[in-house]
């Protein structure tokens, strides 16, 4: 298991025979080098130029994507070389902040694509018009609409929340890509004496490109 932290490094969780995992490990570049991209990371795994081994792609408080291309192997993995992502030539960079990545195969074009969930509560699908082995990432389009603002005491509690963070399953098992998106929430009138939840939404996906659907969070 991977996971991303408030200062920034990524920890790697190791899981034992009996399904626990081990005591968390950071993630270096190199001997000495602490992999760190910025604060509030948020961390995914995937093989993104298919050279057969996992690379990160990792978010940022600042709405930056970046990717550390592993330059070892499977066993003995290198993140050496890091680059911030780009689509139709710029920069990503979420104007909500707080990027969540995460990568999958949302239109079933045999291509990883990525989908990226916001500090502002969007969810954003930016699809691979390249290969498999050299992806070129096209221009953003919204699966979640931005959300109210908790901290206004308006937040929408039928929808997911701010800080998005997104996964990508066949969850009703249609043979096609569902939605689950992390989200906070912070709820009452009373600013000191509010409720804070992170719940978990299930976006079921209706047409072939699209997650607007009915919200569940459970």
């Amino acid at each position: 298991m991977l996971s991303g932290s408030w200062p920034g490094e990524l920890y790697l969780f190791k899981r034992k025979p009996n399904g626990t995992f081990a005591a968390p490990e950071k993630l270096k570049s190199g001997l000495m080098s602490t992999l760190n991209v910025g604060r509030a990371s948020a961390v995914a795994a995937a093989d993104w130029d298919g050279d057969g081994d996992a690379d990160l792609i990792v978010g940022n408080i600042d709405g930056q994507v970046w990717l550390l291309t592993n330059e070892g192997t499977k066993q003995k993995p290198s993140f050496s070389r890091k680059e911030q992502l780009k689509a139709k030539g710029q920069a990503i960079k979420d104007d909500g902040g707080d990027a969540g990545p995460c990568v999958a195969d949302w239109d079933g074009d045999g291509k990883l694509d990525l989908l990226l969930g916001s500090g502002s509560g969007s969810v954003v699908w930016y699809r691979n018009v390249g290969t498999a082995t050299k992806p070129e990432l096209a221009a953003p389009v919204n699966l979640i609409e931005k959300a109210t603002s908790p901290w206004e005491g308006k937040a929408d509690l039928t929808r997911s929340c701010v800080r998005a963070k997104p996964a990508v399953a066949d969850w009703n098992g249609d043979g096609r890509p569902d939605l689950l998106v992390g989200d906070f929430v912070s709820v009452g009138k009373d600013r000191e004496n509010r409720e804070q939840h992170g719940w978990v939404w299930v976006y079921l996906q209706k047409g072939t490109v699209t997650a607007k659907a009915e919200a569940l969070n459970r």
